[in-house]
């Protein structure tokens, strides 16, 4: 009986797989003096290579079953993306030395990401060979096994790691979101064409300042130049956020190497300045806009569904993943008041916050009104649109229909200035504008707000998704002046 998790890649030259394993069947670390204490058990590597050999891997460390998780059901909070490991705040053992999670779980993530870069260097390869090289990637030798006491496990150099092992291992880092990983496998792709473009490899000890600056412009001028590894996109210029954000990405990568592997062998990385991102003034839907929304006559069905749900948004603040994702087990009622409460998607592996949104009369209404025959915990709310661009352009017609053509003055990420009706603009991050705008308006805190709108404490973005404080205060100023 095993209690394992699975990992495969399949890369250009040697295909394998990976599942890490809690070993119940070799249970050799059960202590003799605490009979009844629960038995420590190896954790395993299984690697098969090229569907051919399979080679059981042992990593030098056991736990207990109740510290191991083996797949992303089991894992407590604070595991964040990883599906196998040891849970946050447990300990394992290394022989009889007691070790904290995250040495072992580094331990787990150094196999995989050497079998990643031998991947790369060769087709195929012998059991001993390998066996030999992850001893030496987690600094497990003959003389360690023999030891009774185990000395701390060794940093593993610059040499050990390549760079692009690593770049693999931080864009599946456990600690953040998927969403980010996401982010920063978008970024590393583009340094990987970079690296294609200029014709020489990018190392640690050839990584400065310099090399930086260069990427950022060959980001700047690509404009096809670059290959497209997704044939589904095309390559387009890039704006100025864009920019900013890849960036961003790559200064912070050497950073992460030196805190979570000790890689320090790389130029002045610290003199290289990211490009400030550039956001104009929020866009928000006032209050008489909105009303103006709710009260007009529509005679296209589709689009009188498609308000309710937006002025549904509106009174609940969320964002819009969260919003489709919304069932009726999010609807509790408390001491007579209806309220949703929620999880958010984006943050909830960092702050692992609830947030509690009482409905208002109108949103009440329609609720009420859409409400499903025998619904069950796991009912959705709402029949809610197939995606977010069906929602935004139906939110386009709607906002035509009703008569929302106020002129906007915009800057696009060019610093172009742009003016357009508010229609064409309309998507449905205005219904979190408005939300987030109003109650700003009405002197609501911003500590409350965060716990309706889903935020973290100090977000930089809250600002963005407000602007009727500043201009009453600007209209207050004017009248100052006669």
């Amino acid at each position: 009986m095993t209690f394992g998790a699975y990992s495969t890649y399949f890369i250009k030259k040697m295909e394998y797989s990976i599942r890490f394993r809690l070993d119940i069947k070799k249970n050799v670390y059960v202590s003799k003096k605490a009979v009844s204490a629960e038995p420590y058990y190896q954790i395993s590597a299984i690697i098969r290579v090229n569907r051919q050999q399979e080679i059981h891997y042992f990593t030098g460390y056991s736990a207990q079953r109740s510290a191991w998780f083996g797949n992303r059901n089991e894992a407590s909070r604070g595991d964040g993306n990883r599906s196998f490991g040891i849970h946050k705040n447990c300990t394992a053992k290394k022989r009889t030395r007691i070790v904290q999670y995250a040495e072992v779980n580094r331990t787990l993530d150094l196999i995989s990401g050497k079998l990643l870069s031998l991947s790369q260097k060769v087709e195929t390869i012998s059991k001993e060979d390998l066996i030999k090289a992850l001893d030496k990637e987690i600094g497990k030798t003959k003389e360690d096994c023999k030891k009774r006491d185990t000395p701390n496990i060794e940093k593993p150099s610059q040499e050990q790691n390549s760079f692009w092992a690593l770049a693999a291992l931080y864009c599946k880092d456990a600690t953040v979101s998927q969403g980010r990983n996401n982010t920063r496998i978008n970024a590393m792709n583009h340094l990987k064409n970079f690296e294609i473009w200029r014709k020489e490899e990018i190392t640690f000890k050839k990584c400065d300042a310099k090399m930086l600056t260069d990427f950022q412009c060959f980001l700047q001028n690509d404009e096809g130049q670059g290959v497209c590894r997704n044939p589904m996109h095309r390559t387009r210029k890039k704006n100025r956020n864009s920019i900013s954000k890849i960036m961003t990405v790559a200064k912070h990568f050497f950073k992460w190497c030196r805190t979570q592997y000790g890689v320090s062998e790389y130029g002045n990385i610290t003199d290289y300045t990211v490009p400030t991102a550039m956001y104009g003034d929020p866009i928000t839907l006032t209050q008489e806009e909105k009303r103006q929304l709710l009260k007009c006559e529509l005679t296209d069905t589709e689009l009188s569904y498609i308000r309710d749900l937006f002025y549904f948004q509106c009174s609940i603040g969320c964002r819009v993943s969260d919003f489709f994702n919304l069932k009726y087990k999010n609807l509790i009622v408390e001491n007579g008041v209806t309220s949703i409460h929620y999880y958010p998607k984006k943050t909830k592996d960092i702050t692992a916050v609830e947030c509690r949104i009482p409905l208002s009369p109108k949103a009440l209404d329609i609720l009420n009104r859409h409400r499903a025959e025998e619904p069950t915990k796991y009912t959705p709310l709402f029949l809610f649109p197939k995606n977010k661009q069906t929602y935004n352009t139906q939110l386009k017609r709607l906002f035509k229909a009703a008569g929302l053509n106020r002129i906007v003055t915009t800057y696009n990420a060019y610093g172009e200035a742009e003016y357009k009706p508010l229609y064409e603009l309309a998507k449905s991050k205005f219904a979190r504008s408005c939300f987030i705008d109003v109650l700003v308006g009405k002197g609501i805190t911003d500590s409350i707000i965060a716990t309706m709108s889903g935020h973290t404490a100090g977000s930089k973005a809250f600002h963005r998704y407000h602007n009727s404080m500043k201009q009453d205060q600007q209209n207050q100023a004017v009248t100052l002046l006669d």
